[in-house]
């Protein structure tokens, strides 16, 4: 499965892999990983950064982590870094293929 991480920290994960963090994600209790997502999350979906990152993991591996929420377009990950890293080094998406990739095609996969 691919997996996108949109990212102002790009040459730092290049360089050194995935680093979790811990963060609420709007919730009342701490949760660590990184966060992926089965297609390029923007400002729009209140995701900061200027690159996108994609690494490709079998569905398997990851499917206890991921993040369910209900009337959501995409699927999305809350993936240990270790597992992740296993998977890479992730590459950065150019973004004319950000802007011709048909997504809508990708969520109704999933």
């Amino acid at each position: 499965m691919k997996l996108y991480h949109t990212t102002n920290f790009s040459k730092e994960i290049l360089d050194q892999g995935f680093k979790d963090y811990t963060r609420g994600f709007l919730t009342n209790r701490l949760w660590t990983g990184v966060w992926f997502s089965n297609m390029p999350l923007d400002e729009s979906d209140t995701i900061e950064g200027d690159t996108v990152l994609m690494i490709e993991i079998p569905e398997k591996k990851i499917k206890r982590y991921e993040w369910i929420e209900e009337d959501r377009r995409n699927r999305e990950f809350l993936i240990p870094a270790k597992i992740a890293n296993k998977y890479g080094p992730p590459k950065i998406v150019p973004e004319d293929e950000l802007l011709t990739t048909d997504y809508d095609s990708i969520v109704n996969e999933g």
